[in-house]
């Protein structure tokens, strides 16, 4: 089976983890598959060509079984872009192969409500899923978003990025802990002044203060960034620590091994978490924006995750950051490894049968 696959082919290393998602549910089925990675939109590493377009199309007519449209935010817009597929929308109507969407999810800014797409986003969104043969939802808020348009064959699957490795909840006291640094705009932002001068700011200082913590305490820190673009501001606030304290991972597989080797995750980005959450290695997430709270949502995580405020912000990271270094926590995780688990097994059974008539 050959598959093109389009997705955000960008420096937000996040979105790799997603595609190696997809890419691993697929091949748990159809283990004889290859695999042709696209830019689905101009944010890519290729800004001439990009999306689903009439060349795309013909390209997959001729060359592929099936396309993917795979990737983490797609469904979400802002003042820039409408959504994140760029679509010619008259290009499918020549489209001969059939369309998967796999972990696509909504979002919204910074401490901000569900995104509203425009008139022709929502139109667009669903002459998509019209097309596809198969519609999985990242979150149950994106689900519930994709059935309030209209969309009722949209099926709850999970981020594929949860299902990479699913191994059972683990037990690490010797490991490091893996703090990951929220993206830049949550640092500054026009359109945000405030909200992110106050909000986002205080929960930079407060990661900050939560690593110092535990650094006097004897204990490893490793500084993640998932974005090139983060490594300013990383420096910045950790500038004067050892060399080694603050990465940037340039591969899934190097950033796989970060986390695979630590022993808890403090996260302020989504899709670290969701890795460890893969790893079965107990995390923390801020929650920072809808796509984190779908995450938290679908997965009742709220326990485990922490709303970004002006105050009392670092009180209650130190409190759970020790909580979650602690043995007591290993039984909640373990419950919470089985709903991944479950959701897995559904994911795979959807998926399985959608493939049958192209496998």
């Amino acid at each position: 089976m050959r598959i093109h696959h389009f997705y955000p082919r960008n420096n937000n290393i996040g979105d790799h983890f997603v595609q190696r998602g997809i890419e691993g549910m697929i091949r748990r089925i159809v283990p004889d598959v290859s695999f042709e990675l696209f830019n689905v939109n101009s944010r890519g590493e290729d800004r001439i060509e990009y999306g689903l377009t009439q060349s795309a199309v013909e390209r997959a007519n001729n060359e592929a079984d099936l396309i993917i449209v795979g990737g983490s935010n797609l469904y979400e817009g802002n003042y820039r872009w409408r959504w994140g597929v760029h679509l010619e929308v008259n290009a499918l109507e020549n489209l001969r192969v059939p369309l998967f969407l796999l972990g696509i999810g909504s979002g919204s800014n910074f401490a901000s409500p569900l995104h509203h797409p425009s008139t022709r986003a929502k139109r667009e969104i669903k002459l998509l899923n019209d097309y596809a043969a198969f519609s999985g939802a990242r979150d149950t808020i994106t689900l519930d978003w994709l059935h309030q348009l209209g969309i009722s064959k949209a099926k709850l699957t999970g981020d594929p990025a949860t299902f990479i490795f699913n191994q059972p909840a683990r037990e690490n006291p010797y490991g490091h802990t893996v703090i990951t640094m929220p993206p830049r705009r949550f640092w500054t932002s026009k359109r945000q002044f405030w909200n992110v001068r106050l909000r986002g700011r205080a929960m930079f200082k407060a990661l900050l203060a939560v690593a110092r913590s535990l650094l006097e305490k004897g204990q490893k820190v490793v500084v993640v960034c998932n974005d090139p673009m983060d490594l300013p501001i990383a420096k910045s606030l950790f500038g004067g620590w050892p060399s080694d304290v603050v990465v940037c991972p340039e591969t899934p597989e190097e950033y796989f091994q970060i986390l695979s080797t630590s022993r808890a995750v403090l996260s302020g980005r989504l899709h670290t978490a969701v890795v460890a959450f893969s790893l079965g290695i107990p995390f923390l997430l801020l929650d920072v924006d809808q796509r984190t709270h779908g995450f938290v949502k679908t997965y009742q995580l709220e326990r485990w995750s922490a709303v970004p405020s002006m105050s009392g912000l670092e009180a209650r990271l130190t409190d759970l950051t020790d909580k979650l270094l602690s043995t007591e926590t290993a039984d909640s995780w373990k419950l919470f490894i089985e709903k991944r688990d479950y959701m897995y097994a559904r994911a795979m059974d959807l998926l399985g049968e959608a493939l049958k008539p192209i496998s």
